[in-house]
């Protein structure tokens, strides 16, 4: 999981999660699916990351959770932030 913040125009921090799953077989088709949730903004719905492995399973989720949070921050006007630096995400 990575804790991000939401600035609003106050300048109070909100939390906004993202939760990573543990990727597993796929239970649709071939190869392996990796589950992620953002958490305090957007659909907030369970989204999946496909691959033939796990490695590339996880992978794909962490490339669409970079892509959603940097769609929601260009809504948001930049208010999104992590402590660590940009979004943290590819």
């Amino acid at each position: 999981s990575r804790m991000l913040h939401l600035i609003d125009e106050n300048g109070h921090k909100r939390p906004v999660s993202v939760f990573v799953g543990k990727p597993q077989p796929s239970r649709v088709g071939p190869g392996y699916a990796c589950p992620f949730q953002v958490i305090g903004i957007g659909s907030q719905n369970t989204d999946v990351g496909h691959g033939s492995d796990s490695i590339q399973a996880l992978k794909t989720a962490l490339d669409l959770i970079g892509a959603k949070l940097r769609r929601l921050n260009e809504e948001l006007g930049g208010q999104l932030v992590w402590e660590g630096g940009e979004l943290g995400f590819s």
